[in-house]
């Protein structure tokens, strides 16, 4: 089980054009939601999809980031095959990010506050916690549609 508790580690991570952030820039307005995945695996995929979903509808200073533990190609064929709009940041082996939080599933998604402690955990794809997530970041009216297939669970 990952860390649940506590503060998100603080560390610097490359975009997809190699430039260095803070992830705590993520948080700095407002909560936050920070998806840890990998593209190998499909739960990461579909969940990916729907947290840029929370991304495109989230309210002002609400932070949305996907933290892919991919190649900077790999990653952008990801990105531009998923349509996605969120920021991508990359986490590079030997994962420090991941080892720092107890990871031991992708996909796992945090909850930041913007004080960087660590509200809400959620490992692999979970339909109510991605409302709960989505109602925290400021999303109006339901996040999915009727058409939606999305289960609720669907493990990593």
């Amino acid at each position: 089980m990952p860390r649940s508790s506590g503060r998100f580690p603080s560390i610097e991570l490359r975009d997809l054009e190699d430039a260095p952030h803070p992830i705590a820039e993520c948080w700095a307005k407002g909560p936050a939601l920070v998806l840890i995945g990998h593209r190998n695996c499909k739960t990461t995929r579909e969940t990916l999809a729907l947290v840029d979903r929370i991304h495109a509808r989230r309210g002002a200073g609400a932070g949305v980031l996907a933290v892919l533990q991919d190649d900077v190609e790999t990653a952008r064929t990801l990105r531009d095959q998923l349509g996605l709009t969120l920021p991508v940041r990359l986490e590079p082996d030997p994962y420090p990010l991941a080892t720092a939080l107890e990871l031991t599933t992708v996909p796992t998604l945090f909850l930041v506050a913007p004080d960087g402690s660590i509200e809400r955990v959620s490992e692999a794809l979970r339909r109510a916690d991605l409302e709960a997530f989505g109602a925290r970041l400021g999303v109006q009216g339901e996040l999915f549609t009727a058409d939606d297939k999305v289960p609720a669970l669907k493990p990593g």
